[in-house]
């Protein structure tokens, strides 16, 4: 594997990968709160 596909890959991954911990991320912030709204 040379290094010119090695970053293409990277690159993708990147783009693949973080919206997809980003959303994940964002869903359970949102359950956690909610739940502590609804605690109080």
């Amino acid at each position: 594997m040379s290094p010119e596909e090695f970053f293409m890959y990277l690159t993708i991954g990147l783009i693949v990968v973080i919206p997809i911990s980003v959303r994940v991320y964002r869903y359970l912030m949102a359950k956690r709160v909610s739940k502590l709204i609804r605690d109080k």
